[in-house]
C-alpha cells in the first residue's frame, strides 16, 4: 500500500520543516490571543435585529363587547412593524417559533433575543379592563393588586446583539403598556375610578447556559476554523514544491496511482487539523475561553476539526492544481482561506441570506462551505457542551461537502498533475 509509504515521507518532511510547522500551529494561536485582549464592540446600529418571537398567547374576551381579543398577536404585530425614527428600516426580523426551536436559534447565534408572551396574556389585561369597569360602576378607584405579569425576554445576556435588542424590546414593551392602560381609562369614564397600573413587564434573562458567556467564547471556535482553513495555503504550496522539485515525476515512474499520493497526503494534514484544534483550545482556556464540555468533547472537536481539514487539504488541491509555484500556492491560498474565514463567521456573524429549508433549518448560502458546518459543530460542543446527538445535522453537511470538494481537488489534481506525460 503506497500511501502509507507517501504518508511517511509527509510526516517526515512535516516534522523537519521546524519553521513551516511553526507557522501552521502558533501563527493562529497569536491571533488567538489578539482578539482575547481586544476584541471589540461589532455590532451595527439602523440594522434589524433578529428576534424570536414564542406567542403562546390564547387569547381572551373583551368585557361589554364579549370580542375575541388575542393580545399577544397585537404585540407580536407591533414588534413586526415598529421602525427606527425617521426612518423606514425595521427594528425588528421577527420570527415566530417554538420555545424550544428559539433557545435553539440562540446557540445558532440567528438571533439576537427571544421575547416570550405567556399563555394568559390576554386574560390578564381582560381581566384588569373588567375589574376597573366594576369599580367605576359602584365609585370606587380602581388599582390593581395581583402580580406583575411576567414577558420574558431571553438571549446571552454577554452578547452585544442582546442588549441592543432587549433595550430595543423592553422600550417597545412600555409604549405597548402605555397605550393599553389609556384604553382602559378610556373604558372606564376617561381615566375616573382608575388609578396607576402596569399590567406587565419585561424579564430579561440569560438562556441556560449562556449565563457566564463572553464575545470570546464564541469567537474562540472560529479562530479554530480560520486556523484549519489555512492549511489550504501551506498544502497548496507544499504540492507545488514536490512538482518543482521533480518528486512527483521520479514518483509517477513508480506507476503511483493518484490515490496513493492524495490519500497519503491527508494523513499527515489531518492530524496537524486535530493538533490544532487541541493547541487552540489550550490557549483558548488561558484566555478565559468558557470550556462547556468534559474530555469526550474534546476528543469530539478533534475529530470535527479532522473533517474540516480534510475540506482545507481538498483545497489545497485545487490550489495546487493551477498554482505554478510554491509562492503563488501561498498567496492564492491566503486570497481564498481569509475571506473564506469571514464567509463561514469565524469572525462575526454575516447577515441571513436564506435560500431555502432543509430538515426544519434554514439554509443559507454561507451553508453551501462545509467550514460553516464545522464552526456551527465546534461552537455546539465547546461553546454548549452539546452531545454528538446534536451536531449529526452539521457533521453530516459538512462531510458531504468535504467529500464533493475532495472529489473535486482529487480530479483537477490527477488531471493536471499527476496524469502520465505522453
Amino acid at each position: 500500500m503506497k500511501f502509507i509509504s507517501i504518508a511517511i515521507k509527509d510526516f517526515k518532511e512535516l516534522v523537519r520543516d521546524r519553521r513551516g510547522l511553526f507557522m501552521i500551529l502558533l501563527f493562529p494561536l497569536f491571533f488567538m490571543i489578539i482578539f482575547g485582549f481586544a476584541f471589540g464592540d461589532m455590532g451595527k446600529s439602523n440594522e434589524p435585529r433578529d428576534i424570536a418571537v414564542v406567542n403562546l398567547d390564547n387569547g381572551s374576551e373583551m368585557p361589554l363587547s364579549d370580542e375575541k381579543v388575542n393580545f399577544g398577536d397585537n404585540l407580536t404585530e407591533i414588534l413586526t412593524d415598529s421602525e427606527y425614527e425617521d426612518s423606514d428600516v425595521k427594528l425588528f426580523n421577527v420570527t415566530k417559533t417554538t420555545e424550544s426551536s428559539a433557545y435553539e436559534m440562540i446557540q445558532r447565534k440567528e438571533v439576537d433575543a427571544i421575547i416570550i408572551i405567556p399563555q394568559n396574556f390576554s386574560q390578564s389585561i381582560a381581566d384588569i379592563m373588567e375589574d376597573s369597569i366594576r369599580a367605576q360602576m359602584v365609585g370606587d378607584v380602581y388599582s390593581a393588586d395581583n402580580d406583575t405579569l411576567k414577558i420574558a425576554i431571553r438571549g446571552d445576556t454577554s452578547s452585544i446583539g442582546f442588549g441592543i435588542s432587549q433595550a430595543m424590546l423592553v422600550g417597545i414593551l412600555e409604549r405597548y403598556q402605555d397605550e393599553l392602560v389609556i384604553n382602559i381609562q378610556n373604558q372606564s369614564s376617561g381615566g375616573r375610578g382608575v388609578a396607576s397600573i402596569k399590567l406587565f413587564e419585561g424579564d430579561v434573562e440569560s438562556v441556560p447556559g449562556t449565563e457566564a458567556f463572553s464575545q470570546f467564547d464564541f469567537l474562540a471556535p472560529g479562530m479554530m476554523v480560520f486556523a484549519i482553513l489555512l492549511l489550504s495555503t501551506t498544502v497548496g504550496a507544499n504540492l507545488t514544491r514536490e512538482v518543482e522539485k521533480g518528486t512527483l515525476a521520479r514518483l509517477k515512474l513508480s506507476k503511483m496511482r493518484s490515490f496513493d499520493m492524495l490519500f497519503g497526503a491527508l494523513i499527515p494534514w489531518s492530524a496537524v487539523a486535530a493538533v490544532q484544534v487541541l493547541i487552540l483550545l489550550l490557549a483558548a482556556l488561558m484566555m478565559g475561553f468558557n470550556w462547556q464540555g468534559g474530555i469526550n468533547s474534546i476528543l469530539l472537536a478533534m475529530f470535527i476539526g479532522v473533517i474540516g481539514g480534510i475540506g482545507s487539504i481538498a483545497l489545497g488541491m485545487i490550489i495546487a492544481s493551477f498554482a505554478k509555484n510554491d509562492q503563488q500556492a501561498s498567496n492564492l491560498g491566503i486570497l481564498i482561506s481569509v475571506p473564506t474565514s469571514f464567509m463561514v463567521g469565524a469572525f462575526f456573524q454575516l447577515p441571513q441570506v436564506v435560500i431555502g429549508e432543509f430538515m426544519g433549518r434554514s439554509f443559507e448560502i454561507y451553508d453551501i462551505l462545509p467550514w460553516t458546518h464545522i464552526l456551527d459543530a465546534l461552537r455546539a460542543v465547546l461553546t454548549f457542551g452539546e452531545g454528538f446527538n446534536a451536531i449529526i445535522y452539521d457533521l453530516a453537511w459538512s462531510a458531504f461537502l468535504t467529500a464533493i470538494l475532495f472529489a473535486i481537488g482529487v480530479f483537477l489534481f490527477s488531471k493536471l498533475r499527476l496524469s502520465v506525460e505522453r
